[in-house]
């Protein structure tokens, strides 16, 4: 059985080369959140490519971010979205463990569904009360 694992938006935009990869070996779930962060992310990645004049680097990013979301939609994902209660809950925990809201989020959403969180940011690590992180 695979390990279940919350997939944080580090991952998938580290990793993109080689994401599926990667994310064969675990049961990912995805939050709402992370989606619409790994578009912003890619949305400023090719805005900078492209006032460097670097238009393939951006091609590959938007190609990247189309590919990843027609993949989750036809495999049909799991994905996570959180209640009024895991925002109330995780606005104590982005006060208490100094992290990012949407990690803060993430990591209540971890705690209530019982799986470790696929991250390679440190800031898990303060985290960890919630969710066991997995780096790769």
């Amino acid at each position: 059985m695979k390990l279940k694992v919350l997939v944080d938006t580090n991952i998938i935009i580290e990793k993109r080369n080689k994401l599926f990869n990667l994310l064969g070996s675990y049961d990912p779930i995805y939050s709402d959140l992370v989606l619409a962060e790994v578009m912003e992310v890619i949305r400023k990645n090719v805005l900078e490519f492209l006032k460097k004049n670097k238009r393939e680097v951006a091609n590959k990013y938007f190609a990247f971010g189309r590919e990843f979301l027609k993949i989750l939609y036809q495999q049909n994902v799991q994905l996570e979205y959180p209640n009024i209660k895991d925002f109330v809950e995780a606005f104590e925990v982005m006060k208490d463990k100094d992290v990012d809201a949407v990690d803060a989020i993430l990591a209540v959403i971890a705690k209530r569904q019982g799986v470790n969180v696929l991250s390679n940011d440190k800031d898990w690590d303060r985290l960890k009360d919630y969710a066991k992180r997995v780096n790769v």
